[in-house]
């Protein structure tokens, strides 16, 4: 099995525990949430199926001892290999939607074809539509979004993240773009850590990040843009190891986004 699936497999166990892990189940007890969880079917890398309380809490002891890592299925020889599509085109899929999501499967395909990763005559399209849906690849699985609907009663519960463009810096005659980063806790709307930066990239919001973890200790939901940089499955796996839930808003919503929005405008203003 090539890497890509085995971290989505193991972003998709953490999915599941991630609210054990963090203690923001909704359900009165544990038990409550394992068997609402269990009684769902799923779509994963591997197969579609249930999945038995016993296997998340397995999922769940794993992390508690290994962290992340303790979540990729073990490399095998005999299970999990696509009797059509060869490898490199599975990683070459996977990478390619979850870096643009809403690549369709044609396109791909055709690409697929064009650098000689499959055969028009062997592999037809609606192979490659087959691995993306049980891989969980296609564009609402990877939207991951989530709207606020409701107020988080204290703080570290839930932060926000957003990021805006700020003034034009003259450095030697050249005019350089700024951005400024913040996070904000959604609960007292302090803005935790803000910084400004020549680059929009993972290295600029992991600094916020991790000076804000710095101040204040680590949040159980990280709400997020719906950009490249936080869909990143960098990202994602750090916050998998930070026990932190991530999460996304909706493109073109901004009322998921309003408090920290708000202060970008006050910011500006």
């Amino acid at each position: 099995m090539d890497e890509n699936l085995r971290q989505s497999v193991a972003l998709f166990r953490y999915s599941l525990i991630a609210p054990l892990v963090t203690g923001t189940f909704t359900q009165v007890t544990a038990k409550e949430y394992l068997e609402e969880v269990s009684a769902k079917e799923y779509t994963t890398p591997l197969s579609t199926r249930e999945y038995a309380p016993a296997t998340i809490k397995e999922w769940l002891r794993l992390y508690r001892r290994y962290g992340i890592d303790g979540l990729y299925p073990k490399i095998r020889s005999d299970k999990g290999k696509s009797r059509n599509l060869p490898d490199e085109a599975k990683e070459f899929i996977v990478s390619t939607k979850l870096n643009s999501p809403k690549r369709s499967a044609k396109s791909i395909y055709q690409e697929l074809i064009a650098k000689g990763h499959v055969n028009y005559y062997e592999i037809s399209l609606s192979t490659v539509q087959r691995f993306i849906s049980k891989s969980n690849l296609s564009s609402k699985k990877l939207e991951g979004v989530e709207r606020l609907a409701f107020e988080f009663e204290s703080p570290n519960k839930c932060w926000q993240s957003d990021i805006s463009v700020g003034p034009y810096l003259s450095i030697n005659g050249k005019k350089h773009k700024t951005y400024i980063m913040a996070i904000l806790d959604y609960s007292s709307r302090l803005i935790i850590h803000t910084e400004a930066f020549f680059k929009d990239n993972l290295l600029s919001l992991l600094s916020v990040l991790k000076k804000a973890v710095s101040k204040k200790g680590i949040p159980k939901k990280l709400f997020v843009d719906n950009g490249k940089v936080c869909k990143s499955v960098q990202m994602q796996f750090i916050c998998a190891n930070l026990s932190t839930i991530l999460s996304f808003a909706r493109p073109y919503s901004p009322e998921s986004k309003g408090k920290i929005e708000r202060w970008f405008r006050t910011l500006q203003d």
